[in-house]
C-alpha cells in the first residue's frame, strides 16, 4: 500500500527522472509525474503531500509553471523540494522565498540523500514544524530591526513601515499573524487595521497591536476590532516569544 503522494514535476522523462521515480515507489512513495504546464500541474497537484521540482536549464522557460507553484505555497502552504543547480534555484527564488522551499537537492544528487530528505519532509512532524510568518508593521526602522532580529529564528519574518506597504506585501504574500504599530503617521495602526480586514486577502490574518501607550482610551478605541492582543513595546523579547508561542499553540 502506498503512503504519501508526491508530485513529481519534470520536463522531459530522463534517465535519472525515472530513477528517481522508481528510488521513491520503491520506499512506498505515491508518485504522480507531470510536466511543467499549467492544466498538467492543475489537474495533477490537488492532494499531494509534497511537490518535488526536477528543474532543467530550461526552468526561466515556466515563469507561469512559478508563479502557480508560489501560490500553492502561499495559499495552499504546499510543502515543496527541489532538485537543480545555482541557476535553477536562483530562478525558482525569484517567485518563492528560499526559506519556504523545504531543501534543495543540488545535482548530482545522490539517491539515499534524496530519499531522507523526502522522509523528512512528508513525516506529520514537519507540517506542525513549519514556521509561522509574522508581518511586523512599524514606521520606527530602528524598532522594526530589532524584532525582526528577536523573531527570525523562530519564525518567517516579513517587515513594512506603513499601512499601504503592509497591505501591498500581504497582497503577494500570506502571514499568519500581523504585529502592528498603534501609532503611525497618515495611517494609524487602528485605521490600518480596518483596511486588513477589508481585503479578501488578510480579512480573517489576527492583529496584535504594538504600542507605547496603556491608556484606557487607547484600548477603548480598538476593542471593537478584536485585537488578538495589545501588547507594550516595552516587552521583552523572552515575553514577546512566549506570548507567540502560546498563541500559535492555542490555534492548533
Amino acid at each position: 500500500m502506498f503512503g504519501k503522494k508526491i508530485l513529481l514535476v519534470r520536463e522531459d522523462e530522463t534517465f535519472l527522472v525515472n530513477a528517481i521515480k522508481n528510488a521513491l515507489k520503491g520506499a512506498n512513495y505515491n508518485v504522480v509525474d507531470s510536466s511543467y504546464s499549467i492544466a498538467d500541474l492543475s489537474s495533477k497537484s490537488k492532494d499531494s503531500d509534497l511537490i518535488l521540482l526536477y528543474m532543467d536549464s530550461d526552468i526561466e522557460d515556466h515563469s507561469d509553471a512559478m508563479v502557480y507553484f508560489k501560490d500553492l505555497c502561499v495559499d495552499d502552504n504546499k510543502i515543496i523540494m527541489a532538485i537543480g543547480d545555482k541557476g535553477g534555484f536562483d530562478v525558482l527564488h525569484k517567485y518563492i522565498p528560499k526559506e519556504d522551499v523545504a531543501f534543495e537537492v543540488t545535482r548530482p544528487l545522490e539517491m539515499p540523500d534524496l530519499l531522507s530528505k523526502v522522509e523528512l519532509v512528508t513525516a506529520d512532524e514537519f507540517e506542525q514544524q513549519r514556521r509561522k510568518c509574522v508581518l511586523i508593521v512599524d514606521d520606527d526602522l530602528t524598532y522594526l530591526q530589532m524584532i525582526r532580529e528577536w523573531l527570525k529564528d523562530t519564525y518567517r519574518v516579513g517587515m513594512a513601515n506603513s499601512g499601504t506597504q503592509a497591505v501591498a506585501w500581504l497582497a503577494t504574500n500570506k502571514a499568519d499573524l500581523i504585529l502592528l504599530d498603534y501609532d503611525m503617521p497618515v495611517l494609524d495602526g487602528p485605521k490600518v487595521m480596518e483596511m486588513l480586514r477589508s481585503e479578501s486577502f488578510s480579512s480573517s490574518t489576527p492583529v496584535m497591536f504594538l504600542t507605547g501607550k496603556n491608556d484606557r482610551g487607547s484600548v477603548t478605541n480598538v476593542i471593537s476590532l478584536k485585537p488578538a492582543d495589545y501588547l507594550l513595546k516595552s516587552i521583552t523579547k523572552d515575553k514577546l516569544l512566549s506570548t507567540l508561542d502560546n498563541f500559535f499553540k492555542t490555534r492548533k
